[in-house]
């Protein structure tokens, strides 16, 4: 058997070739164990969401894979990387693109995430647009000043998918955004709602109230302290149920509502129009339910 060597160092181990990680530092016997490896795949999904709608304001022909890179234990560290294509266009060729924009990408989810987070003056969402514009207009590729920034849309999408992160983490966790060039620590104790969201890009507001509508429920809230989730045609929509009469006859078992049922009521429709006056949003208000209606269909009927 041959002789090995073994030699210490305090020197700590170069971290993998990643762009960026996402950092738990979880509180050890605290809350379901399951919140971590949740709050980690919640973040993944929303910044491969994101870096979908980013890459459009450099270059449409360049397309976006995140790819995991390294899981580091103890406290849960995953290291993760863009992969950047994108189809044939002379002007990229000439370019050495790809580390340009994959610095870009982890420089926006960085000015989004301290967005979030950052508790002096009012919010502006049009602000964080142009930040994120100009952070694209760095990247030079297409040597022309006419970078788009991200919609209103894609911003309240971001937000609201980050803050979901959070919500899944407990109280005495910490959470933090790495990459080679800064470090965000996440303040999971600031929490925006989804109104308080969508509010800020929100110009003007058509009102539609009292429209009879027939929505098929997809899951109630048994509670009466969330939204239900509908089906209006082929959209799955969240509604208020703002009938407390008989919401409260539903919650006491006096009206039988399952999945696959359809309630005939009157809503109240908000339309939102975002400061480029293109629609931004609906938000739906149950006022009334009339009546249920049971979901009859068998398959055994249509022989």
């Amino acid at each position: 058997m041959s002789d090995a060597t073994v030699i210490l160092t305090d020197k700590r181990p170069e971290p993998p070739k990643a762009d960026f990680a996402f950092y738990i530092d979880f509180q050890k016997g605290v809350g379901s164990p399951s919140r971590v490896f949740s709050a980690t795949s919640d973040f993944i999904k929303a910044c491969e969401r994101l870096d979908k709608e980013l890459v459009r304001s450099v270059d449409s022909n360049i397309e976006t894979v995140l790819i995991l890179e390294d899981i580091e234990a103890a406290s849960l560290k995953t290291w993760l990387r863009n992969v950047l294509v994108a189809t044939e266009d002379d002007g990229l060729k000439a370019l050495d693109w790809k580390p340009l924009v994959g610095k870009y990408l982890v420089r926006a989810k960085y000015a989004i995430l301290k967005w979030i987070d950052n508790e002096e003056g009012p919010k502006d969402l049009r602000s964080l647009g142009r930040e994120i514009q100009l952070i694209a207009s760095e990247t030079d590729v297409r040597h022309l000043p006419d970078y788009s920034p991200p919609s209103p849309q894609t911003l309240i999408r971001a937000i609201e998918d980050f803050q979901g992160v959070k919500d899944r983490l407990a109280e005495g966790d910490h959470a933090a955004f790495i990459s080679e060039d800064a470090e965000h620590s996440i303040n999971i104790s600031i929490r925006l709602s989804i109104e308080d969201i969508e509010q800020l890009a929100v110009k003007e507001i058509v009102q539609q109230q009292r429209q009879p509508l027939i929505l098929a429920v997809k899951k109630p809230d048994y509670l009466g302290e969330s939204m239900w989730e509908m089906r209006f045609g082929k959209r799955t929509i969240s509604a208020k149920l703002a009938d407390e009469d008989w919401l409260k006859r539903f919650q006491n078992r006096e009206v039988d509502v399952r999945p696959g049922d359809s309630l005939r009521c009157e809503v109240d429709i908000d339309l939102l129009y975002g400061h480029d006056n293109e629609p931004i949003g609906e938000r739906y208000t149950i006022v009334r339910v009339i009546e249920v209606l049971p979901n009859t269909f068998s398959q055994g009927s249509l022989f």
